[in-house]
């Protein structure tokens, strides 16, 4: 990593990057929609950007506390994104430490990660951080009605 980069908390300002970086993950979404979410998630959960030297986000993460009965308390990183032109740099491996240290800090027991198994470079990186993959899975969603017909607005836009 470059000693040019700094990581710090994500603000609102960077949503309109962060909606860039979200969409190289395969998850286009709109600037305003991104800033809202920034927002609501407030401190509740770690929220982090990697920054170049003109403080452009180059990178993100978003990890979550949570407990689970049957497995304790833990944190799970839900979001890891660094851009295309800046991988392979240590960015993502510097955002993985800090959010494993925001996990000490906060007593977990563990901190976890999914991660879709068409990410081959991602099944490669986990491990190397001395993650372990523990079990594969099926993901199943249920969109609310109204959740539903706000996406079809959206899509006749």
């Amino acid at each position: 990593m470059s000693e040019t980069l700094r990581i710090r908390q994500m603000v609102e300002t960077d949503a309109d990057v962060v909606a860039i970086l979200a969409g190289e993950l395969g998850y286009p979404n709109k600037v305003e929609a991104i800033r809202a979410r920034i927002r609501a998630i407030g401190e509740s959960d770690l929220l982090l950007v990697a920054v170049d030297t003109s403080n452009k986000a180059i990178g993100f993460i978003q990890a979550h506390r949570v407990c689970i009965i049957e497995l304790g308390f833990r944190v799970e990183i839900l979001g890891l994104v660094v851009s295309a032109s800046a991988r392979r740099s240590g960015i993502g491996q510097a955002l993985i430490k800090e959010a494993e240290r925001w996990a000490k800090s906060n007593g977990a027991e563990a901190v976890s990660v999914r991660s879709n198994t068409r990410r081959i470079e991602a099944h490669i990186f986990y491990p190397a951080l001395g993650y372990k993959k523990i079990k594969t899975q099926a993901v199943y969603e249920k969109q609310r009605a109204r959740s539903r017909e706000r996406g079809a607005r959206s899509r006749e836009e």
